[in-house]
């Protein structure tokens, strides 16, 4: 019996990845995880939602991407709740030594937004019964990594996996504005890190655009060379505008690079959450979800 539910999950997950169309296709309802979707820095959470084309002037008509998440089967899909204000309250580290001096942990500057991940998991796997996703954009991805090792990884017990999508997961060469704080999650907590205690990585990357320091000011390639050449020491690399491919994965886990790609919400139709994008990245999620569970069954036996 065991053996015969592992295999229907393998072979529900495959149609689901090679015949993939949103809301038409019956997955297993344990492949449809809560979903909590972590902001990235400086992001507020209706940014992924209704508030996606307010840079527009209007609203995103579909509930942008946790309206497209819910679309899909994932039922219980939310946003962690952050204001853009909250932000500020990173500043309150200028006030610790080590934050100043850029050798500050996580919890210094960032204490609010982990406890607020911790929740916000506890809350969602308490009300569905399962084990959470967490699906985190840009800072949100090593924000994520931070939360899941903090406290000697006791909320990992609650989350089956994180896909990060262009999240900067490598400490900057230049002007770490973590101030140690992703120095400080990278060597704690390096690569796939609680892979082997049963929670699946995946890493999403844009390459849209390759940073060009002779590019007119104020253009993708100019600003994605900024931006790059303070993150790797060099710009004329391919990225997502924002963050070099080089820095958006992890080792060990499942990496997914999509050219034409873009980091920002501020290009609504070609960011990870895209329409469009979307479905580019979310079939393998599926996919992983199904080896997970059918590895399961089979330590269950």
């Amino acid at each position: 019996m065991a053996g015969r539910r592992r295999n229907l999950l393998l072979a529900a997950a495959l149609v689901a990845t090679v015949c993939w169309r949103p809301a038409t296709f019956a997955v297993p309802e344990v492949l449809r995880p809560p979903v909590l979707v972590l902001p990235g820095f400086g992001n507020d959470s209706n940014d992924y939602q209704a508030g996606e084309l307010a840079a527009r002037g209007r609203e995103a008509a579909d509930g942008g991407l946790l309206g497209r998440l819910r679309r899909r089967g994932f039922g219980a899909a939310e946003v962690l709740p952050v204001a853009r204000s909250d932000w500020l309250r990173v500043l309150g580290g200028l006030f610790d030594e080590d934050f100043r001096a850029g050798n500050a942990p996580p919890d210094t500057a960032f204490g609010w937004y982990l406890d607020r991940v911790e929740e916000a998991v506890e809350c969602a796997s308490d009300t569905e019964g399962q084990r959470v996703l967490l699906l985190a954009h840009s800072a949100g991805g090593w924000l994520a990594r931070a939360a899941l090792g903090r406290r000697n990884g006791r909320l990992a017990e609650r989350v089956r996996a994180l896909v990060s999508l262009g999240a900067p997961h490598q400490r900057p060469v230049a002007d770490d504005q973590t101030r140690g704080a992703l120095k400080f999650v990278n060597e704690e907590y390096p690569g796939a890190f609680l892979q082997r205690q049963g929670l699946e990585y995946v890493t999403v990357a844009g390459a849209a655009v390759v940073g060009n320091e002779t590019a007119e000011r104020g253009t993708a390639e100019r600003e994605a060379w900024i931006s790059y050449e303070r993150l790797v020491g060099r710009g004329d690399v391919p990225g997502d505008g924002i963050v070099p491919l080089e820095h958006a994965h992890l080792e060990g886990a499942t990496q997914i690079t999509l050219p034409g790609v873009r980091h920002s919400i501020g290009t609504p139709e070609t960011w990870y959450g895209a329409e469009d994008v979307i479905d580019k990245w979310l079939p393998q999620v599926t996919l992983g979800l199904a080896k997970q569970e059918a590895m399961g069954v089979m330590m269950r036996r």
